[in-house]
């Protein structure tokens, strides 16, 4: 018996063949695996031109899922933001499907992007620049539009991520009865924003400083899409709020990003209300998912 596979690693020749086939690109064409997570990626080198691969986990998201960030990606580069572009194929599609050991493994090429990743030591000038850099993917979203669907609704994600959290503190019923307790009251909360202006459209989805790039001549880079969707565009601002309070700990850093992105796509005052409801909300989510990763890879 073939012993089964959770996350199997492509073979770099392989992919280089594929890619040769599939892309227009420069010769000679090399591949090499550069890191090994949630998604692999690996460094391509074409002529004088070099690219990124990205292999997502198998079976991770649906057809539908990575048409629509590969979409919106692109429609971001075309309307001038610095984000990792999908490279179309001959045939004009952003991404393709291989059969792994373990399932289907959707693939990107992707630009390269020069820059240096933002760490927690990360300055207030770089957070406000940061918060506008993200008003404005969210500006250039405003005119994107995909037949693809792929909606990011944090009620029903609490619902399908919480009982992974409150079977882990069976054991722990004072915490367990906190987390199920704030639960329903986000999620009573989040109900009540509908019909207010609390404005949706195409969001990052996990806009934190791991995210963002500070290229060669100071300006941002937005990387990793892969929880774009259509979302409130104030919650959005929540995921780098919630980074920063995990590991920066320091509120000015919030306030110089939420500052940098009022300058460029000021709140409304529905939104600014609901702020400290997206805060507790976005802490909710990134709790109950640490708990469906256990024994994942």
């Amino acid at each position: 018996m073939t012993f089964p596979v959770i996350h199997s690693t492509l073979d770099p020749q392989a992919l280089t063949k594929e890619i040769g086939a599939r892309y227009d690109l420069g010769q000679p064409i090399r591949c090499q695996l550069m890191s090994r997570a949630n998604n692999d990626f690996y460094e391509v080198n074409a002529g004088p031109s070099r690219y990124a691969l990205r292999v997502a986990k198998a079976d991770f998201r649906s057809g539908e899922e990575y048409a629509f960030e590969a979409g919106y990606v692109h429609h971001l580069y075309e309307n001038g933001c610095a984000v990792p572009a999908p490279v179309p194929a001959k045939d004009g599609d952003l991404f393709f499907e291989v059969d792994a050991p373990e399932g289907v493994r959707a693939i990107t090429l992707m630009r390269w992007i020069d820059g240096q990743n933002l760490t927690k030591a990360l300055t207030a000038e770089d957070a406000k620049n940061s918060g506008a850099a993200l008003a404005r993917l969210h500006q250039a979203g405003r005119s994107f539009y995909t037949a693809h669907s792929r909606d990011i609704d944090t009620i029903d994600i609490l619902k399908e991520r919480m009982p992974d959290l409150l079977t882990m503190l069976d054991h722990d019923l004072e915490h367990r009865d906190f987390y199920e307790m704030a639960t329903e009251k986000v999620k009573e909360a989040l109900r009540g924003i509908a019909g207010r202006s609390v404005r949706r459209g195409a969001v990052h989805g996990d806009f934190q400083f791991a995210n963002i790039m500070k290229t060669g001549d100071g300006s941002i880079a937005v990387l990793d899409f892969d929880t774009c969707g259509i979302g409130y565009l104030a919650e959005d601002l929540f995921t780098f709020v919630w980074r920063s309070d995990m590991e920066i700990k320091n509120e000015s850093i919030n306030e110089a990003f939420l500052a940098g992105y009022e300058s460029v796509n000021p709140l409304t005052p529905d939104e600014k209300e609901n702020c400290a409801l997206f805060r507790v909300a976005r802490d909710l989510v990134m709790s109950s998912t640490f708990a469906i990763l256990i024994n994942r890879v």
